[in-house]
């Protein structure tokens, strides 16, 4: 296993064409953190606000959101409950090693924040795929009598993707194939990167590839399934402009997930002869950080109920806290944008 590192104290430093980065690095992932940090916090909060007060919306505003009595609103929940602990747990074990250039801390703290992170990873792509899954399940299971689906089903999609992480991050954690530790190669705790899972094994494919390609390649095959399985019907049928607006951000959502995911694969099956390996890999994390924020915008941009319910939130929030801050249900000018309405606040 030539990337391992036995020695800790001696050899836990970047290489050079990873320190040179370090600038660009350090910015990158502060910006992704502290965007994703709070754009995540609004989401979380606005959907439990939603859900925990639909009586004193329906009394205040005279609004309903039917999305709350969907299962899937859970699924959309969990994602963005994934992202918030990828940017305040993941992102500063990667900030540290740039900041500092080479791994402060002990051997066994870099195995299992690798390990933490990992598995944050593979639930948010887990969860993405079953969005897309329930979506075809329920086109096919057809519409209940009483109108809303059971919401068990998707709290144990939510456990099974859990489940399902922990036991695929624990292969290298274990050392069943592969290793979790500081890869020397790329100067960060990670899959050490080798040729093959052990030394007395015969499988010659790389572990960090191989378990990339399940943690992702089964998510991407599944969301190909999925949404093929339902395109055909969901072209054809009719619906309300909610249903049609949540369908439209979560296929979008899915789409650039996989735009951002699908160039890690590119470093993970990389030979060890590639001598700019480590800068290729800074520069494909640079862009694989920015799905931990995306979901927010594409929500804000896509999906007006939710750009309604951040508006009532943040005006319900104002009105406690003796402020009052007009919407568009408020007001008979409907030129004024969204945004604008957020930003108007008077005395």
């Amino acid at each position: 296993m030539s990337g391992f590192i036995s020695n800790w104290t001696e050899f836990c430093c970047q290489p050079l064409s990873v320190r040179n980065t370090r600038a660009v690095m350090l910015s990158v992932i502060g910006i992704v953190g502290i965007i994703g940090t709070v754009c995540n916090i609004i989401t979380i909060s606005t959907f439990l606000y939603l859900f925990f007060f639909p009586q004193r919306i329906r009394k205040k505003f005279g609004q309903e959101f039917a999305m709350i009595k969907d299962p899937v609103f859970f699924l959309i929940l969990h994602l963005s409950f994934c992202d918030l602990l990828y940017c305040i747990t993941g992102l500063p074990s990667y900030w540290s090693v740039y900041y500092y250039g080479y791994y402060p801390y002990s051997e066994a703290m870099c195995k299992y924040s690798a390990f933490f992170r990992n598995t944050l990873a593979y639930a948010d792509f887990n969860t993405l795929s079953l969005i897309s899954a329930y979506f075809a399940w329920r086109r096919g299971r057809g519409r209940p009598r009483n109108g809303r689906y059971g919401r068990w089903p998707v709290l144990g999609i939510i456990l099974w993707t859990w489940i399902f992480s922990f036991c695929l991050t624990s292969i290298p954690l274990f050392e069943v194939c592969g290793k979790i530790g500081y890869d020397a190669v790329h100067g960060k705790c990670h899959i050490i990167e080798c040729e093959k899972c052990s030394e007395d094994s015969s499988f010659l494919f790389p572990p960090g590839g191989v378990i990339l390609a399940i943690g992702v390649g089964l998510p991407f095959i599944t969301v190909l399934v999925s949404y093929g399985l339902v395109y055909r019907t969901l072209s054809l049928e009719t619906t309300d402009a909610e249903t049609w607006s949540q369908r439209r951000s979560v296929m979008i959502l899915t789409s650039c997930y996989f735009i951002f995911l699908l160039p890690i694969g590119i470093i993970e099956w990389l030979p060890g002869s590639v001598t700019s390996r480590a800068f290729i890999s800074v520069v494909i994390y640079c862009w694989y950080w920015f799905v931990y924020v995306v979901n927010f915008f594409i929500y804000i941009i896509f999906w007006r109920r939710i750009r309604k319910g951040i508006a009532l939130m943040v005006k319900d929030i104002l009105g406690i806290a003796g402020w009052k801050m007009k919407t568009k249900s408020d007001s008979a000018d409907h030129s004024v944008p969204w945004w604008i309405e957020l930003r108007r606040a008077e005395h």
